[in-house]
């Protein structure tokens, strides 16, 4: 079974995560996050953790995105997560990560969030059917020896295939995409029918900032900081 293509920026750094343990050294790793998508690729990628998750109101800077734009909202989001938890972990390195789903332009863009419901993930997915939308990751690193921060952004830009209401219920009921903005997630795809799949394509750096965790920007982030 193929995969959902993933055409990769150009100059991208293609470190899948293999070396996030050898940049970190001795140094314990927070994240501050409840996702399960970003714990399974640090845990893939072999890194030694901790998770602290966040209380942050997410759903009450949605107003930033129109002051300021997706990418200032992911970080300015991202910081809260990486400064709520930075207290208790002292002398650790703190990594904190949102994911903003953009759809539209200008006046017309809107937020992809989750959606906690079937009947809101299917209506969401079917006014994203046949269009395309961006997925905005804010990064930030925060060492609490130092107090030194690094941030970082990685855009994704998602082509939905065209599909039907029937199609994007039995998606939601089978996989139960609660967690992701969008209400879809990528790995799923894979495990789907070529014909039935929701995604024709994504143009990124790596398939992982699509989850919520875009490894090569992380690596370069973690590099700069303990450098």
């Amino acid at each position: 079974m193929g995969k959902t293509p993933h055409m990769t920026g150009s100059g991208a750094d293609h470190l899948d995560g293999q070396g996030l343990g050898t940049l970190l050294g001795e140094r314990a790793l927070v994240l501050a996050s409840g996702s399960s998508a970003r714990a399974a690729l640090l845990d893939g990628a072999g890194v030694v953790f901790e998770v602290d998750r966040p209380e942050v109101d997410e759903r009450s800077w949605d107003h930033l995105l129109g002051q300021a734009g997706p990418s200032a909202l992911a970080l300015h989001l991202a910081g809260l997560k990486a400064t709520a938890v930075a207290s208790h972990h002292p002398g650790s390195v703190v990594l904190a990560a949102d994911q903003v789903g953009v759809v539209g332009n200008g006046e017309s863009r809107a937020l992809l969030v989750q959606r906690a419901g079937v009947e809101e993930a299917v209506a969401q997915l079917m006014s994203m059917s046949g269009t395309t939308h961006e997925l905005v990751n804010g990064l930030v690193l925060l060492d609490t020896a130092s107090g030194r921060r690094v941030e970082g952004v990685d855009v994704q830009v998602v082509t939905m295939a065209r599909f039907d209401e029937a199609s994007a219920r039995r998606y939601v009921e089978e996989f139960r995409p609660f967690e992701s903005a969008g209400s879809y997630r990528i790995e799923d795809q894979d495990r789907m029918a070529p014909g039935s799949r929701l995604l024709l394509g994504v143009q990124g750096e790596h398939e992982s900032g699509v989850r919520g965790l875009p490894l090569p920007l992380l690596g370069r982030m973690l590099a700069d900081l303990l450098a």
